[in-house]
């Protein structure tokens, strides 16, 4: 049934804004009047907040949702579903109680349509991207598995890793930010104070200035008089990225792919989501080929997409989950192991239960290291940068004496 969003005056005199859905505005009319409400506006299609209320975004694509209210939804969520409280009670409590207000209408839309039989991925898919792919890809598996509330507990443990990731990089990037401040501060100088001052000394004695003193001027220059064409580069390239993002996220990933450390990440956590996926679906009793094609997504990498497909394709065919894993450089080669014991043992489930477990800390670990450097690398980057163009300055102060004379 369609949606309607309405104000009415209550009988107090108070004006109250909601959704109904309903088979037209005759039945919203016939419900509000039932409810002793005078209705004053009703019309088709979801509420809209004021416009200082509304999140404003320019990542196209990308989820609306704030990473805080949705961590709070799904931890909300997952401690009703863990006491074995109905969905549709779970998600009206949620509503009453999250605090992002767009986040609340959304999971009052939620429990509407699950109120109408949908299911809880489907009534996600429609929220106009409002929740995470990927978040709703995980409630569709789980729902497929009749194994709800353990995705929804599996969720609330992901996003508060995550959550807890951002704090840290947070508290590790501020040194690197006051550094970066400051160096901005000084290169301002040296570009808008001291490159002028030098010039003209130079011009004077009919000697061209150094590289250094030559470049700062031009920066200068375009900074102080063609700042509009530094706009329109700016708001060109943004609307540039914007439009091939995908397409040049695709085309790096093979790459970053074959670096170092950020490869094994890559790989640790697009492995990460596919054995969580077949757990899940393996663990409710589905077969392997089933959760194969179930786990596809779970991934959003055209190279695993592939792999999956192959993998389900050769399994059905009679051939083993490691002989496939085993002829490509995506999966590791300690997990093609694991699975390939787990196929001896008759123990898959178990197996990858662990995977799982052991894979999580071992991108944990990878991700706390990382942030270990970020402070010392960023620090050399900027002191190497900044401390380079200030030795070039002083060498330029330094030649005025061989103009001078």
């Amino acid at each position: 049934m369609p949606r309607y969003s309405y104000t009415a005056y209550t009988v107090s005199g108070k004006l109250e804004k909601g959704e109904l859905q309903a088979a037209d505005e005759l039945a919203v009319l016939s419900v509000l009047t039932g409810k002793g409400l005078q209705p004053v506006t009703i019309e088709e299609g979801a509420l809209k907040l004021p416009w200082w209320q509304r999140d404003i975004s320019f990542r196209s694509g990308e989820t609306k949702a704030t990473p805080a209210a949705l961590e709070h939804f799904f931890q909300t969520l997952a401690g009703l579903l863990e006491v074995h409280l109905p969905l549709r009670q779970a998600l009206r409590f949620c509503s009453e109680n999250v605090k992002d207000k767009q986040m609340a209408q959304s999971v009052s839309r939620l429990e509407h349509d699950v109120a109408d039989g949908k299911t809880l991925a489907f009534a996600m898919r429609e929220a106009d991207g409002y929740f995470p792919d990927r978040l709703t890809t995980m409630i569709e598996i789980g729902e497929t598995a009749n194994n709800l509330r353990s995705v929804a507990v599996r969720i609330a443990a992901g996003l508060e890793t995550d959550a807890k990731q951002r704090r840290e990089i947070r508290s590790a990037m501020i040194y690197p930010v006051i550094l970066v401040v400051m160096s901005l501060f000084v290169m301002a100088l040296l570009v808008f104070y001291l490159a002028p001052t030098l010039v003209p000394v130079f011009d004077n004695a009919d000697s061209d200035p150094p590289f250094i003193l030559g470049a700062m001027t031009e920066l200068r220059d375009l900074l102080a008089y063609k700042w509009p064409v530094v706009l329109v580069l700016l708001a060109g390239a943004f609307v540039l990225w914007q439009l091939l993002k995908v397409h040049i996220k695709t085309a790096t990933y093979p790459i970053l792919l074959k670096l170092p450390v950020v490869g094994r990440y890559l790989r640790i956590s697009e492995t990460l989501k596919i054995l969580d996926a077949l757990t899940m679906m393996l663990s409710s009793g589905s077969t392997l080929p089933h959760a194969l094609e179930t786990a596809q997504q779970a991934t959003g990498q055209p190279a695993y997409l592939a792999l999956l497909k192959q993998s389900e394709e050769r399994v059905v065919a009679g051939d083993t989950l490691s002989a496939t894993f085993k002829s490509t450089p995506l999966i590791d080669p300690m997990t093609v192991a694991m699975i390939e014991a787990s196929e001896a043992s008759d123990k898959m489930v178990q197996v990858l239960d662990r995977l799982v477990l052991d894979l999580r800390i071992r991108s944990a670990q990878i991700r706390a290291q990382s942030i270990r450097l970020i402070t010392p690398v960023l620090t050399l980057a900027i002191g190497l940068g900044v401390g380079g163009v200030i030795m070039s300055t002083i060498s330029a102060i330094m030649s005025l004496n061989d103009v001078a004379f």
